[in-house]
């Protein structure tokens, strides 16, 4: 059962059973879980790629057309990539919590697969449609309407099944996982709802693309992220949660305040100056999330680290919080009305997207699989040094890409700045070619940094599925919980 002590779940609802020969069949309870881990694996690589051709788009805009333009390949990558790969990779790593820090069976496994089947025809069929030029052209993935309607309602299917999951469980106790995912899982549609509220004027959907956007990240991708890494490093690692009140400061900062983030991608805009100013205060609960988690999932690892080689999963929840760390950074610094001034609307505010969701979403999300999909299937990770390499492709891909872009958002803030106040420079007309030149190279040269993070991501996926193909037979958690009546 669950542990006596609220903050230790080294001994769960799950017992270790040695496998005598590989077995691709899940522990009763586990087939939601185990279908989400993999599924949104393949749309990690397939996202991997559309994004990535996004950026050459992007980079090279007259060489594409159609299907292929910038206009519309950004918005089907941000689809795949939001919905097909983070949504149910997550919601995988949130099915496979429950039971064992509830003593329950998960609420409504059917549903669970239900809703990763309808989650996964809506993405291609939504990123079709935007490819065909079907979209409303809304940021940030551009879905008719009535496509939109299917995502709120597939985003609701987490939310019901943790909820009545937890009305029914055994366990009195909360591990701190469980206030992440909570929180995750139900705001995630309310979030979602309003960022496509219809008849908003320009300003209306500027304000709800930033706020989507970052909520999204926030609560969804590094909340829940989170939440999942203080359940898989305190079981790979066998020590106990360090300080619950550190992952407390961590959830609230997240939970209420983080999201601003996103309003101070539009300062000295539109909005109204307290905007800006409210943002920038609410921004600064980001590092001080990161920090606390960070702090807390390093001390938890406490004498494992000389063998911090050998646990994949503790690696890559270390590896987001650091990089969770250095972005947020960047962010509190780039909201100042004196730094907003020069790298507002740049490249820099995409870098930022780019390494909060492949790197500290990837990483989180990697923490998660390397646990939970040997654990479900009896079969032993199929490479440790796969792994290994997979951490240092992505932080390399990640943080090259993030740096290059923030040195665009520079180039080019500089630039505007200084043809627009000083005259020095030109910023509109023939004299913009030469002045944009920076920008071209080091967006350029961010496609050679984009290139790794996504062999990274294959890396990823061809280590997960050869694991449930080729991998030795391993320990698999057998659920033993209570069945209830409520």
């Amino acid at each position: 059962m669950l542990p006596a002590v609220r903050d230790d779940p080294r001994s769960n609802v799950a017992s270790s059973q040695t496998a005598e020969t590989p077995t691709r069949s899940e522990p009763r309870g586990d087939r939601a879980a185990s279908l989400h881990l993999l599924g949104s694996s393949l749309f990690l690589a397939f996202a991997g790629i559309v994004f990535f051709a996004s950026l050459v788009a992007m980079r090279f805009p007259a060489t594409f057309s159609g299907p292929l333009s910038y206009g519309r390949l950004r918005p089907a990558a941000l689809t795949a990539v939001f919905l097909g790969w983070l949504v149910l990779g997550f919601a995988g790593g949130i099915y496979y919590v429950l039971p064992r820090l509830t003593g329950t069976p998960l609420w409504g496994e059917g549903l669970a697969v239900a809703g990763f089947w309808a989650t996964a025809a809506v993405t291609v069929v939504g990123m079709t449609a935007v490819a065909l030029g079907l979209g409303d052209g809304l940021a940030p993935f551009s879905l008719p309407w009535y496509l939109d309607a299917v995502v709120f309602a597939t985003l609701l299917v987490p939310a019901a099944v943790t909820v009545q999951t937890l009305r029914r469980r055994h366990e009195p106790n909360s591990y701190v996982t469980i206030w992440y995912v909570l929180a995750g899982t139900v705001l995630a549609p309310l979030l979602y709802l309003l960022g496509n509220l219809p008849g908003q004027g320009a300003l209306g959907q500027a304000l709800q693309e930033t706020t989507f956007v970052a909520g999204f990240i926030v609560l969804w991708v590094v909340a829940v992220g989170a939440g999942l890494a203080f359940f898989v490093v305190a079981k790979e690692t066998e020590e106990p949660l360090a300080s619950r009140r550190l992952a407390k400061v961590g959830f609230w900062s997240l939970a209420f305040t983080a999201f601003w983030w996103g309003q101070l991608q539009l300062v000295h805009g539109p909005t109204p100056a307290w905007v800006g100013a409210v943002a920038l205060v609410m921004a600064l609960a980001f590092p001080l999330a990161a920090v606390a988690v960070g702090f807390d999932l390093a001390t938890t690892v406490g004498s494992a680290w000389s063998r911090l080689r050998e646990l994949p999963a503790s690696s890559a929840a270390l590896a987001a919080s650091a990089m969770w760390l250095a972005i947020s950074a960047v962010v509190v610094v780039s909201g100042l009305r004196s730094s907003a001034a020069v790298v507002g609307l740049t490249l820099l505010w995409d870098g930022v997207v780019y390494g909060l969701v492949f790197g500290v979403g990837g990483l989180f999300f990697a923490a998660v699989a390397f646990r939970a999909v040997p654990a479900v299937t009896g079969r032993r990770l199929f490479s440790i040094d796969l792994a290994r390499r997979y951490l240092r492709w992505t932080v390399a891909g990640v943080g090259g890409t993030v740096l290059l872009f923030v040195l665009a958002g520079l180039a080019a803030g500089y630039a505007w700045t200084g043809g627009s106040f000083l005259g020095v420079v030109a910023d509109t007309g023939d004299g913009w070619a030469q002045t944009a030149g920076p920008v071209r190279v080091l967006s350029g040269l961010a496609l050679l940094t984009a290139a790794m993070t996504l062999g990274g991501q294959l890396m990823l996926a061809t280590n997960l599925y050869r694991t449930v193909t080729s991998g030795r037979a391993g320990v698999a958690e057998v659920l033993q919980i209570k069945e209830t009546t409520r």
